[in-house]
């Protein structure tokens, strides 16, 4: 499976590189507007991302804009529902505003940091991800 981690803060990119490093190959990317371009560069080449780990406060497209666009460039191409990329907002936002902007931007689950293997694991878990 392929992973994107999208986090600017390259500590925290590294602590989500080594909770999933097992299972996948993983691109790390620091931006909103780079992530975009990443994920609809994947879609085009026929390599989709499974997984994507999804920071919200990010310099540029924040994790809600970043979502939403993705989310349209997977409609277009016909990949809704199970064949859509699984997307974990992982933040430190833990606002109730928040959490319902996420999950009405089409996020699968929410995770507010420090994300632990635990945590991420359960949501894999749940998600049949893993």
């Amino acid at each position: 499976m392929r992973i994107l981690i999208v986090d600017d803060e390259p500590i925290s990119r590294l602590a989500l590189h080594e909770l999933v490093r097992e299972i996948g190959d993983i691109e790390e990317i620091g931006s909103g507007d780079e992530a975009i371009v990443a994920a609809v560069l994947a879609m085009d080449q026929g390599q989709p991302f499974g997984l994507i780990l999804l920071d919200i406060e990010m310099p540029g497209k924040d994790g809600h804009e970043v979502l939403r666009q993705i989310r349209a460039e997977e409609a277009k191409r016909g990949c809704t529902g199970r064949r859509s990329c699984t997307v974990i907002m992982t933040t430190v936002r833990d606002s109730p505003e928040s959490v319902f902007a996420s999950f009405r931007d089409q996020c699968e689950a929410y995770v507010i940091k420090p994300v632990t293997r635990e945590k991420l694991m359960a949501h894999l878990k749940r998600l049949r991800v893993v």
